[in-house]
């Protein structure tokens, strides 16, 4: 029998983990099998199909920042190198986050359905389920930065707790390991030591325990300046970044609470209930996490010391972010979203908290604990089914930047043998790594060394002196990325723009997302 009730007891103790996994992996398998890729992910399915030498040539000039996540494609993509098969890592990695991000919950509430609903908040925000089907890192570094958070609660119960000075290190060790694993997926992911700086402060466990999460995090993060110094010579290839502006605090803001209207301040108004002093103060007790999920203290969370949600899940929501904005006001531009993508994970642990604080208010006054578990499966339903159309759109090619795949086979399917291919500029032969069965039909006469000797995505091209000739040889030509009337004003490709519109005729056009396809007859 006690064995049978030990058994019951861990099943219900991983069971909300599974659950949250379950909804996420649903989420990330459906729609994933498309065969348009965008603009990173045909950089991934190119660079993860190198031979070794090939990608170590590659990566030391362009994308060195990805060179972890290449490496560990390039053993992945054995298993084959359709886009579903490439997109599967990501949705490994988000599933495991939302795993996670259900244990974090229950760790620092007390509550299975506290973090229960934190990884349906989490599976069900439309940015998460958009790069859980996207073969690029940053699904990996989403998971690295919450396996961090996890071991640093561990280590810092371990500090408050009846452990050996060996046990201690050992969770100091695991936390800075997965420090330096998160920066080899991407620098930037280092940008989490300034909220964890922040939840270590809050906690008030003295200056024994600041100084070991001080020893962990700057060997996790020394460990990875090898990678920086390698990064910072190929900075120009973000020399796109602009400056951040209100637009993009927008964007921010749908990232981390949703992607319509009435979602996002359904689930920010969760998250800002977890917040409200004084009774939302859920916390780990010494030694472990309080059994009572509505303990109640005389402080708020930022005054009472402690390990509490809200000490842990606002520093993520909000430092990262914030440092990452500051720095590309002041110096050079480096903000992108997705870069702190990760800080959705402090949106979803506040709402998460938020929906179970208020579940507990209502079932207290209507003295039905069912009400609790109720009221959050039907604030998730209805998240969801107000964000279904957004769901529906970030599944079809035209939610990425750019769609190379529908561009590819409209060139295969209209192509005819002898046809010539320009690419208006460089940047959109990406078209030709990704598909380059659909332009077997097709010569590209003006490149003059192939990505795969220049150690690029992009090739480098000749001289127009010597692409005017070959361009009066090709009876038709085939021109892929930017309207002909842009390419007049662009002055590294003025010349052929200048030649396509005076001994040319346009007979086709065709636009894509993010690129326009046009077919041109010789006079």
């Amino acid at each position: 029998m006690g064995r049978i009730g030990g058994c019951a007891a861990t099943t219900a103790r991983y069971a909300p983990a599974a659950a949250g996994a379950a909804t996420m992996a649903v989420m990330g398998l459906w729609g994933s099998a498309r065969d348009a890729m965008g603009n990173d992910e045909v950089a991934t399915h190119y660079a993860a199909l190198l031979s070794l030498r090939q990608l170590f040539h590659l990566l030391s000039n362009v994308d060195a920042v990805h060179g972890t996540y290449y490496l560990l494609m390039h053993g992945w993509m054995a298993l084959g190198a359709s886009p579903t098969i490439m997109r599967i890592p990501s949705l490994i990695s988000m599933t495991a986050a939302a795993a996670i991000i259900v244990i974090i919950g229950r760790r620092l509430t007390g509550s299975g359905w506290a973090g229960l609903f934190a990884g349906l908040i989490m599976a069900l925000t439309p940015v998460i389920t958009f790069y859980a089907q996207t073969a690029r890192s940053y699904a990996m570094v989403f998971t690295c930065v919450l396996g961090s958070t996890l071991a640093l609660l561990r280590a810092l119960e371990a500090e408050t707790g009846k452990r050996t000075d060996a046990r201690i290190a050992r969770r100091w060790l695991s936390y800075g390991a997965l420090v330096t694993l998160g920066g080899y997926m991407n620098e930037l992911s280092l940008l989490v030591l300034a909220a964890h700086a922040v939840t270590v402060l809050l906690t008030r466990h003295g200056r024994r325990t600041v100084a070991h999460w001080a020893a962990a995090a700057t060997a996790g993060a020394v460990l990875v300046v090898p990678l920086v110094l390698i990064s910072i010579p190929e900075s120009s290839q973000i020399g796109w970044i602009t400056r951040p502006d209100f637009k993009d605090l927008g964007t921010l803001f749908h990232d981390y609470f949703g992607g319509t209207t009435v979602a996002p301040v359904l689930v920010f108004a969760l998250a800002a209930a977890a917040l409200l002093p004084p009774r939302s103060t859920w916390r780990l007790r010494r030694g472990g996490a309080s059994r009572d999920a509505g303990t109640i203290s005389e402080s708020a969370w930022w005054r009472r010391g402690g390990v509490s949600l809200p000490s842990v899940a606002a520093p993520l929501l909000v430092v990262p972010a914030s440092v990452l904005i500051l720095e590309s006001l002041l110096a050079r531009p480096l903000y992108i979203d997705r870069y702190v993508l990760y800080g959705e994970a402090g949106a979803a642990l506040l709402a998460g908290a938020g929906l179970y604080r208020i579940g507990r208010w209502l079932s207290h006054a209507a003295d039905r604990r069912a009400l609790t578990w109720a009221l959050g499966a039907s604030l998730c339903l209805c998240v969801f089914l107000l964000q279904l159309g957004l769901y529906h759109f970030i599944r079809t090619p035209g939610s990425r930047e750019f769609n190379y795949g529908g561009p590819a086979r409209y060139v295969r399917v209209n192509a005819q043998p002898g046809d010539g291919v320009l690419f208006f500029n460089s940047f959109y032969r990406k078209a030709r790594l990704g598909y380059p069965r659909d332009f077997q039909e097709v010569s590209d006469f003006a490149m003059a060394v192939p990505p795969m000797e220049a150690g690029t995505f992009n090739g480098l091209n000749k001289p127009f002196a010597v692409i005017r000739p070959l361009m009066l040889a090709h009876r038709r030509i085939w021109v892929v990325g930017r309207s002909p009337y842009a390419v007049l004003r662009s002055p590294p490709i003025r010349g052929e723009g200048e030649l396509l519109k005076s001994r040319f005729t346009l007979i086709a056009e065709r636009h894509f997302k993010g690129i326009v396809i046009t077919l041109w007859l010789r006079r």
